[in-house]
């Protein structure tokens, strides 16, 4: 009996802890595309207000609310697959298009903090299966840490992202110029962050989506500064039905 309680105690104790885990998830992904919907909002406005009202960046500032918000929906329903462990959607395509597309949905960001986004992509990349919000989310992450781990940073302020076939894998390199990592290996655990305002849940998730695609993610440090985020995606991965 002793037993069979313990056994019900730490299945609730492990329910707590997903839920725990999955809630923090969501709100760790869904706050950028939120933040840019309540910016872009009162940018709207502003537009809208003017006189006589600018309807032409008006339309094109209700067009990235759309996005936004879309994006927040798409990032909500692959989170709960993932921790559902149900089957995601993947596609086969390349990952030189969804870096492109990273590329312009950070382009805004990357302006107004004054970094430079350095892309280099072998130009015969393979198809790879993979689900293309959540990669472009790992990408998203990695990103922002790298444009973030440079605030302190007076020049130089560049993220390289680099892409080329290793073997059976496709090698993704996020490296960036800032104070670099004290911790390679825990900044991937739950939870944990260096971050003042952080919730350490950006690149355990990362680290989840990239496994579940039957790939790698790890940290290196730079000479003489910086980080490199590394991540591999299988060739041979076929796409769900």
């Amino acid at each position: 009996e002793d037993l069979r309680q313990a056994r019900e105690g730490l299945a609730r104790a492990s329910q707590v802890a997903s839920l725990a885990e999955l809630s923090a998830s969501i709100a760790h992904e869904v706050n950028q595309p939120l933040a840019a919907v309540v910016a872009n909002s009162h940018a709207c406005q502003r537009w809208l207000m003017a006189e006589p009202p600018n309807m032409e960046r008006a339309q094109r500032t209700v067009e990235r609310i759309i996005r936004d918000a879309n994006s927040a929906a798409d990032v909500v329903s692959r989170i709960r697959a993932l921790f559902k462990q149900s089957v995601d959607r993947r596609i086969q395509t390349t990952l030189s298009s969804i870096i492109e597309e990273v590329r312009g949905l950070m382009a805004d960001e990357a302006w107004r903090r004054r970094v430079r986004l350095d892309t280099k992509i072998d130009g015969a990349l393979p198809f790879i299966a993979i689900d293309r919000i959540q990669i472009q989310q790992v990408l998203i992450n990695l990103i922002r840490n790298g444009i973030e781990a440079m605030e302190a940073t007076a020049d130089d302020r560049v993220i390289e992202i680099r892409a080329h076939q290793a073997g059976n894998v496709v090698e993704t390199r996020v490296s960036d110029h800032g104070q670099g990592i004290e911790f390679p290996e825990r900044m991937f655990e739950p939870f944990f962050t260096t971050k003042e305002n952080g919730i350490g849940m950006g690149l355990a998730i990362c680290r989840s989506i990239v496994e579940v695609h039957g790939g790698r993610l790890w940290a290196e440090k730079n000479e003489p500064r910086g980080a490199t985020l590394i991540f591999t995606l299988p060739i041979e991965t076929k796409a769900a039905p």
